[in-house]
């Protein structure tokens, strides 16, 4: 696992142990910044589900002026600062260990993008990120969500977005996904 490309190209970065964090692969994190663009000057990112943190840290590696990683667990988290100090983007960054739902509650910031990528076999993770987001307001109106999910079930957008784009690798899928225009007062 690597960071693709900007400032710190080519680094390598460590991943939490065990089974129960799934590193994005390089191909589809690579196709992931193809699809966006390359630079991501001033923006603020929120990493939701971080894991090893290696996608916010992408974005901060192609110009974001600050990355929000959020994770429960207290191994993805210690692994996040670990990559955060090898790469010296702690300035960058806010680490913050709490359960998704406690996090998003307590930010009270309008994010550019929001990478989500929970366990795919955690459904549910999925429809509770897309409430709270559009709940809290904290996508700006033309802010993007990246979704991480498994090709093999399909997935259920709704809350106030809609799929802009899909893009399929192996068992992995993207979904980018904006605000739905025709519904009122989504982004306020």
């Amino acid at each position: 696992m690597r960071i693709i490309s900007g400032n710190r190209r080519g680094l390598k970065l460590k991943a939490p142990k065990g089974m129960d964090t799934r590193p994005t692969e390089d191909r589809v994190k690579e196709s992931v910044f193809n699809i966006l663009g390359q630079n991501f000057d001033g923006d603020i990112v929120l990493d939701l589900f971080c894991g090893s943190g290696a996608n916010g840290i992408e974005f901060i590696s192609r110009g974001a002026e600050k990355v929000y990683f959020v994770d429960n667990s207290k191994e993805a988290i210690d692994c996040v600062k670990s990559n955060l100090e090898k790469t010296r983007f702690l300035n960058q960054a806010v680490v913050i260990e709490n359960y998704m739902n406690k996090a998003i509650k307590n930010l009270d910031i309008k994010f550019d993008y929001i990478y989500i990528d929970p366990p795919f076999d955690r459904g549910d993770l999925y429809k509770k990120s897309f409430k709270l987001i559009r709940e809290n307001k904290i996508l700006k109106s033309e802010g993007k969500l990246i979704v991480e999910h498994s090709s093999d079930k399909s997935l259920l957008i709704g809350q106030g977005f809609v799929e802009i784009k899909n893009k399929k690798y192996g068992n992995t899928s993207i979904s980018i996904c904006g605000w739905d225009v025709n519904e009122s007062n989504i982004c306020g």
